[in-house]
């Protein structure tokens, strides 16, 4: 792995959340991706959804994040850990008014940084659009695996 001294951070709009990239897909030769996600206070992270290239696993840092794992909610706290594979319904919210850190683990890696870029500045009506081209499709909570 090449060694990455100025980690790329991706503002994700006005709420002051923030996404660092600390190994991208090209860094790995594609074994996997890793994020440090910073949410904010308001944040309050993606609705059920699942992806057909890549599975996910999370790492609470800081903070709680409930983790929706196809069939229930459950709440992470720092130093747990939830795995979503290829093609499995997951979801994450912050109900808590307070900050959350976690890392994300794509594998096989793919490159993210551009959609968590465009999700900052996208309007509404481009919103579907840049999902499907990023492998980010949203389920009803009771799918369980597509």
């Amino acid at each position: 792995m090449t060694q990455h001294t100025d980690a790329r951070l991706i503002h994700l709009g006005a709420s002051g959340s923030t996404i660092e990239v600390l190994a991208s897909a090209a860094e790995t030769d594609g074994a996997l991706s890793l994020y440090r996600w910073r949410l904010a206070p308001t944040s309050r992270g993606p609705a059920p959804h699942f992806h057909t290239t890549f599975g996910e696993t999370f790492v609470v840092e800081e903070g709680e994040i409930d983790y929706f794992d196809g069939t229930a909610w459950r709440t992470l706290r720092p130093g747990d850990t939830a795995h979503s594979p290829r093609g499995t319904v997951h979801g994450l919210r912050k109900e808590r008014d307070e900050p959350a850190t976690l890392l994300m683990v794509l594998a096989p890696g793919v490159p993210r940084e551009d959609y968590f870029a465009q999700l900052a500045t996208a309007q509404e009506a481009d919103m579907d659009r840049l999902h499907e081209a990023h492998d980010n499709h949203f389920a009803d909570e009771d799918a369980t695996h597509l």
